[in-house]
């Protein structure tokens, strides 16, 4: 297995050393055994003129088990971007990846947005084919970092999202004011009013409240599908 990092050196360095008869299943092929559950692989097909014609393929999906992940792939299939998720296509596939084209070079961002209504965030780094004319694919690798459904208790936004995943995944306050930029002092504030708002006692309590309420959600949501 390897870091985000490690594996987007590893295939900008297979891309450096491409060239136009270089497919992308050859770009990938030296690190998709390596990638971690939190990672994915995808290639878009980008030949056509129209953004929206630009085709999506999944080369690897997340190793990690999760029920609304799977309803997400259920609702996001290899497709043109024209029957996916619009909102999403718009936010966070084809401006990103028309600057790649258009430069032609590795790129590598962080994303933070909604899919199928639920908060998303990951680093990406997008490879187009290296050729003279315009690239014909870009391949993605992204590794997650946040994806939370709304609370049906407390209204967050997406730090506080960040935050409460980084905090089931077991980190410590220092941890996550070092991922996410911020100071000790403002994670221990957001803390603060998170438990205020499911009325923890602490740390621990409120991660099941936070656990809790997902389950009761998806529980509710199937429920209702159902009737």
């Amino acid at each position: 297995m390897g870091s985000f990092n490690s594996l987007s050196q590893d295939l900008i360095d297979a891309w450096l050393q491409s060239d136009e008869t270089t497919g992308v299943d050859d770009l990938y092929a030296g690190i998709l055994s390596r990638l971690t559950i939190k990672m994915a692989l995808s290639v878009i097909t980008t030949s056509a003129d129209d953004p929206y014609d630009w085709r999506f393929r999944r080369v690897k999906d997340f190793g990690f088990k999760s029920g609304l992940l799977n309803e997400m792939k259920k609702q996001f299939p290899d497709a043109a971007l024209r029957d996916l998720d619009r909102r999403f296509i718009d936010d966070a596939i084809i401006a990103s990846y028309s600057r790649a084209l258009e430069s032609k070079r590795p790129a590598i961002d962080v994303v933070r947005t909604k899919l199928l209504g639920v908060r998303i965030g990951y680093e990406r780094l997008i490879l187009p084919q290296k050729v003279e004319g315009k690239p014909g694919w870009c391949l993605s690798l992204i590794e997650g970092r946040f994806f939370i459904s709304r609370m049906l208790e407390a209204k967050t936004d997406i730090t506080d999202d960040n935050i409460i995943q980084l905090l089931i995944e077991g980190q410590s306050t220092k941890e996550i004011a070092e991922l996410l930029n911020l100071s000790p002092r403002t994670i221990e504030h957001r803390l603060d009013r998170l438990k205020d708002r499911f009325e923890a006692r602490n740390l621990t309590h409120l991660v099941a409240k936070i656990v809790a309420t997902q389950v009761d959600r998806h529980s509710h949501d199937a429920k209702a599908a159902a009737s």
